[in-house]
């Protein structure tokens, strides 16, 4: 609510002052950009002409390089001045959105704070104008309400009352409104940013970024956070944003965007969220997306299955393969990489074949002395590690002795005819020679190789019992051990022993990958089984880490909230916290409730008060009426304005014959996990390759009690009618699945229906 018409006049009068001084900063930056596109042009230029383009003397390299030092200069300064007007021009669009008026304790001034997405400073007065959402001052602003308040800064904490606050809408550089709030993110502000249309790319989330989600991204103090979000409840864009202030808090602790690394699910989940940190200022950090990278590191040793097609293998299996659905929960447990331990104990002890060394004539090392000097292991190296010391160990022994060995040789061949002539030259080819045999002879327990490892363990169903002692093995362990070298022998690692392969490569061979990575941030958390986090421990030994996941939208596994618990027994962090987040933003009050029956233990989601159409149940007699249904229900919501629409099939074979259907009457594409993006208009996506996104009209196909049955169905309609912001219809023929039969009152009609 407007106070007074002179605080409106006020406003206007801060606004413009905010304006003019953003415009004057733009048009200076603009003239430095002229000038320093110049300077990089000359310094080019000048490299070009004046150094030697092909030389091997030394002092002219030496110029050369300074040269080439001053062109990269020249074009950092060009590409910080770029990035500081895009700033600007964000700024001049929408300044800022928040105020409080603040009086510090021992104080009688009242002090105008405004927040937004980057700091501005006059230039001549050297006062704030708007301090960046992430400067420590900000926080009152999302922390509290009015009445006393307090921020940590540098200096310590600040305590005072906020006698005002006030959300602003500005657009295009035109205030549209503004209003005073008792709590720190007024509704009629979130309503309106939660009501837009679903876009491509994620936004950012500056402006209704709520208490517990503040606390969430400002967290300094824990070297292991782990979050568990509801869907919707803001999870990816609290992690975006988290990292945005840890690059702004860490400016002064020597972190970059270098340390900081975002580990994504799949390539659309990384396009859908690569324009946030720009956005917010700052440089893209160093993102992976675990599947890829877990390719380039497997590549080479057989064909791994996919996570798409392992989750859609599952999903097909008939009355859930049991066999394969134990291999899975063990394989991932904490206690599989127990056994795995103690396996590469054995191994080290027992299975390298070491041979006693020759050369010159005589033992230099026997095989109990390569054994002693390996298994000597204070410093706790890995065993390939090792092995390249013994190597190096070796090969200085014989290095000693060589002179000696050539000289033998040359009194040999001296006696031969055939060679006479050339007797230096043959005897140091027959001494390269006999090197050559004796490092083929050394390689063999030298060179460890991870894979030929584990499949030693499963070749051996005694030796794996014995080593599982103490370990509660499944009754289908023999399978799932006849499963697995069947597997391996052809050629084939199935997803399951992707991260057993992992350990083991690292617990063998060490990893030094990642040495520089300082914060770690996971999201999608459930995707992971405990021993994948083994594997991030290792790869992150540096790190701390910000974990983010929803345990009720796993599909390979049940999960509860001890999976957090397990998480932070791996890592055995000394300062840890868990985070528990309820209220769902991204759907509609009307489609969160109807999505809070879903599963058998409810998520508990608290759902915002934003209030939409019921989600529509739509029976048909064949699938032809079905899509014929589909068709003019897409047209309804093309025409309406709803820009993102998702089809979700259960299956890729499913949104085959979905898109065949469809694409002569409506403009749509087929989407998959391994995509780069998705686009406006009608998106053909199974629930795993959907998961993370967002939708303004979702449809699913076919959730009758045939197509959605098995506990891994539940979780993918789950899944399915979570990414839906404002419109939810599902489609069946015969009888709708047990999974909806409890949501009849949740829906707006059911069309020719039978519950």
């Amino acid at each position: 609510m407007v106070r007074s018409e002179d605080d409106y006049h006020d406003e206007l009068a801060y606004l413009k002052k905010t304006i003019d001084l953003i415009d004057n900063e733009l048009y200076k930056l603009k003239q430095l950009l002229v000038l320093r596109k110049e300077n990089l042009i000359e310094s080019t230029r000048e490299m070009w002409e004046n150094s030697s383009h092909f030389t091997n003397d030394f002092d002219k390299l030496i110029e050369a390089n300074q040269y080439l030092m001053e062109v990269k200069r020249q074009s950092i300064y060009y590409n910080k001045t770029l990035q500081e007007i895009k700033i600007y021009k964000r700024m001049l669009y929408s300044p800022y959105f928040g105020r409080f008026d603040f009086i510090e304790d021992g104080y009688d001034k009242e002090e105008k704070i405004y927040i937004g997405l980057h700091n501005l400073r006059d230039p001549e007065t050297f006062n704030i104008i708007v301090y960046d959402w992430r400067a420590p001052i900000s926080s009152v602003f999302y922390q509290f309400e009015k009445g006393r308040a307090y921020f940590k800064a540098p200096s310590g904490i600040i305590k005072g009352n906020i006698t005002l606050k006030r959300q602003y809408m500005i657009k295009d550089s035109k205030l549209e409104y503004f209003f005073d709030c008792n709590i720190k993110i007024d509704d009629e502000i979130l309503q309106e940013v939660l009501s837009r249309n679903a876009s491509t790319k994620m936004r950012t989330i500056v402006e209704t970024i709520q208490r517990e989600q503040d606390m969430i991204i400002r967290d300094t103090e824990n070297e292991l956070l782990l979050v568990q979000g509801v869907a919707g409840s803001g999870k990816t864009s609290i992690a975006l944003h988290r990292i945005a202030y840890l690059l702004y808090f860490g400016k002064d602790k020597n972190i970059n965007k270098r340390n900081i690394l975002l580990i994504s699910s799949n390539r659309i989940f990384s396009e859908y969220i690569k324009d946030v940190l720009p956005e917010l200022g700052e440089e893209n950090v160093n993102q992976i997306v675990f599947e890829d990278f877990l390719y380039d590191i497997l590549k080479g040793k057989g064909v791994v299955e996919k996570r798409g097609t392992y989750i859609e293998n599952l999903i097909i299996s008939k009355n859930n393969d049991k066999i394969k659905e134990n291999s899975i929960k063990f394989k991932g447990s904490r206690e599989f990489a127990i056994l795995l331990d103690r396996f590469i104990s054995y191994y080290e002890r027992k299975l390298i074949q070491f041979t006693d060394i020759y050369y010159d004539g005589r033992v230099i090392f026997t095989r109990q002395d390569l054994k002693n000097i390996f298994l000597n292991n204070k410093i706790k190296r890995p065993a390939q590690k090792r092995l390249e010391r013994l190597k190096k160990i070796i090969f200085e022994r014989i290095h000693s002795m060589k002179h000696r060995r050539i000289s033998k040789l040359e009194k040999f061949v001296e006696k031969s005819d055939e060679h006479k002539f050339e007797v230096k030259a043959y005897s140091r080819l027959l001494s390269i020679k006999e090197t050559k045999v004796l490092m083929s002879q050394i390689n063999k327990f030298t060179n460890i190789d991870y894979l030929k490892v584990y499949k030693l363990l499963f070749s051996n169903k005694n030796l794996f019992k014995k080593l599982s002692y103490g370990i509660k093995l499944t009754d289908d362990i023999d399978e799932i051990i006849q499963m697995t070298i069947e597997n391996l022998e052809k050629g084939f690692i199935s997803y399951e022993d992707c991260g057993p392969l992992l350990y083991m490569k690292f617990k063998l061979e060490g990893c030094q990958m990642y040495e520089d990575i300082r914060h770690v941030v996971i999201d999608e958390a459930q995707d992971y089984s405990p021993l994948f986090y083994e594997v991030f421990n290792m790869l992150f030994s540096n790190a701390n880490y910000t974990i983010l996941g929803d345990i009720y939208q796993t599909f390979d596994r049940e999960l509860d909230n001890t999976f957090y618990d397990e998480i932070e027994k791996i890592f055995n962090k000394s300062k840890a916290t868990k985070v528990f987040l309820k209220r769902s933003y991204r759907s509609s009050f009307e489609i969160n409730a109807f999505n809070q029956n879903l599963l058998q233990e409810a998520p508990g989601i608290v759902p915002f008060d934003r209030h939409e159409d019921l989600p529509t149940i739509i029976y048909k007699d064949n699938n032809d009426e079905i899509y014929l249904k589909m068709i003019l229900d897409i047209k309804a919501l093309l025409k309406a304005g709803y820009k993102t629409i998702a089809i979700i099939c259960k299956t890729k074979e499913e949104s085959k014959e979905v898109y065949e259907k469809l694409k002569k009457d409506i403009r749509l594409r087929i989407v998959d996990s391994g995509d780069n993006e998705i686009l406006e208009g009608v998106n053909v996506i199974t629930p795993y390759a959907a998961k993370g996104l967002e939708f303004d009209a979702v449809l699913v196909f076919n959730v009758s009690k045939e197509n959605y049955k098995t506990v891994y169905d539940r979780r993918l309609l789950y899944v399915a009618c979570t990414r839906a912001l404002h419109r939810l219809m599902l489609y069946y023929t015969g009888e709708i699945t047990d999974f909806l039969k409890k949501n009849v009152n949740y829906t707006k009609e059911i069309i020719q229906g039978r519950m």
